[in-house]
This record gives C-alpha cells, sequence and structure tokens, in this order.
C-alpha cells in the first residue's frame, strides 16, 4: 500500500497525552510505527523462469493489459483478507522489471538460435 492511504489510519489512531514535547513525539512515533506494522502485509517477490519464449511473451502481454493483475487479485485478494483490513481495502499491486523482460527474451532467442543450429548441424 502506498503511505497516503495509511493517512486516515493514522489520523484516527494515534494520539498521545503526554504534556512534554519531546516524549509527546516519541510517544507519536512509536503508536504510528505499530499502526503502520500492523496494516503491512509485506510483499511477495516470484522468480519465474520460462523455457519457451511464446510462454514469456504470453505472460509480458498478459502483464501490459491488466490480465495478470486480475488473475492475481483471485488468487491473493481473499474474503479473509477483505475482512481484516476492514474499510481500509486491498490492494495488488503487480510489478515486473521491463528489463528482466527483455533480458530473459533475448537468452530465450539466443537459446532457439543454438537449437536451430544443433538441428541444421544434425541434418547435414
Amino acid at each position: 500500500m502506498e503511505y497516503w492511504e495509511h493517512e486516515s489510519a493514522l489520523r484516527g489512531g494515534v494520539s498521545s497525552d503526554k504534556q512534554q514535547p519531546l516524549e509527546r513525539q516519541f510517544e507519536l512515533f512509536s503508536r504510528a510505527s505499530a499502526v503502520l506494522r500492523a496494516r503491512d502485509l509485506g510483499s511477495i517477490i516470484c522468480d519465474i523462469k520460462f523455457s519457451e519464449l511464446e510462454n514469456l511473451e504470453a505472460f509480458w502481454g498478459d502483464y501490459l493489459s491488466g490480465a495478470l493483475l486480475e488473475a492475481l487479485k483471485g488468487v491473493f485478494i481473499t474474503d479473509s483478507l477483505r475482512r481484516a483490513a476492514g474499510r481500509e481495502g486491498v490492494r495488488l499491486l503487480i510489478s515486473v522489471d521491463q528489463d528482466d523482460y527483455e533480458e530473459g527474451r533475448r537468452l530465450l532467442l539466443d537459446a532457439q538460435e543454438q537449437q536451430a543450429g544443433c538441428w541444421a548441424a544434425v541434418r547435414s
């Protein structure tokens, strides 16, 4: 979740009754940190390796079109997660690095060319 989405929880859930300014700041910081930690559902990092160029291209196309996001929402955003999030809601963000895609594409193209070269040598 982005920081600005936490604003309402911080405004409603963080207060201090300390009179000394420094004590008040430390208490507010501590309570705000606790609120943010409680709301942090974390990140999932997947390292996906493709052995076929067609599969990589399909994956990239689904990512660009938003179909990947929609498919993964059904997997990760469960009813229990929605209940736990309450009125704040849950948002799923998918990020695929374009440089990684391009490098994977280059490697798969190189592998296809090598395989084609091997087949040509076998046929000779």
